[in-house]
């Protein structure tokens, strides 16, 4: 059963995650707690794995009556230094994704530790800027390196350059700097991700903030920041 076929759901309910991909495998949480308006709700889940997430469906997610096992009380997750806009923005689309909180990070390698996740399977987003001054969301895997000279010829430009960390809090002053996601705050970016990132049927990204990443699929981030996928890291 969907969400969209719900009239209620309630803590010990099931959700469900599925892949879309061949091989891809089926995550499978305990809801703790529902959240948020009953109309738009979201819910606080314990995951098979033993993390938690806020998770926030869309209207084909699965949700069902069969509890989990578990004896733990629910936590209490201080998200009040979450982007809230970016928030607003994926539930307008109506895309289905997870705020993740964690001790506070400053590089994706240690995000992906810090959450437990493989760290090809988190991302980063760099910003650059071109000569003519367009600004650039380059989105590559945590253990990668991007290659500027590769970035550049993909924007059709001859020099481009990595903002500042003062630039970075000037442009995107609604983010923490190091912590801009590919989409949200200043529109007119352009946004290109790494090839490699199109073998992830899920991404960890930033969520404007070093202490919450987002996970959503990596479809849903292509269409939401109309980026193109190329060549962009080092060898």
């Amino acid at each position: 059963m969907t969400t969209g076929e719900r009239t209620s759901v309630s803590s010990g309910d099931v959700v469900e995650v599925v892949g879309r991909r061949v091989g891809d495998r089926r995550r499978t949480g305990e809801i703790l707690e529902v959240l948020g308006a009953p109309d738009r709700p979201h819910y606080l889940v314990r995951w098979e794995d033993g993390h938690e997430s806020i998770f926030y469906p869309a209207a084909g997610t699965h949700v069902r009556r069969r509890a989990l096992p578990s004896a733990l009380p629910a936590p209490e997750l201080d998200l009040a230094a979450a982007s809230a806009a970016l928030v607003a923005l994926l539930r307008d689309v109506a895309v289905e994704f997870e705020l993740l909180p964690h001790r506070r990070t400053t590089t994706a390698a240690n995000e992906a530790r810090a959450l437990g996740v493989l760290p090809q399977t988190v991302a980063k987003t760099l910003i650059a800027r071109t000569l003519a001054g367009d600004y650039v969301r380059a989105i590559v895997p945590a253990p990668s390196r991007l290659d500027l000279t590769k970035l550049a010829r993909v924007v059709g430009t001859e020099t481009i350059t990595l903002l500042t960390e003062p630039e970075l809090a000037s442009t995107y002053p609604e983010f923490e700097v190091g912590a801009v996601p590919p989409f949200g705050g200043r529109v007119g970016d352009l946004v290109v991700v790494d090839q490699r990132i199109a073998e992830c049927d899920h991404l960890v990204l930033d969520a404007g903030v070093h202490d919450t990443s987002l996970r959503l699929r990596t479809e849903d981030l292509v269409r939401l920041a109309d980026a193109e996928f190329a060549d962009i890291v080092e060898a």
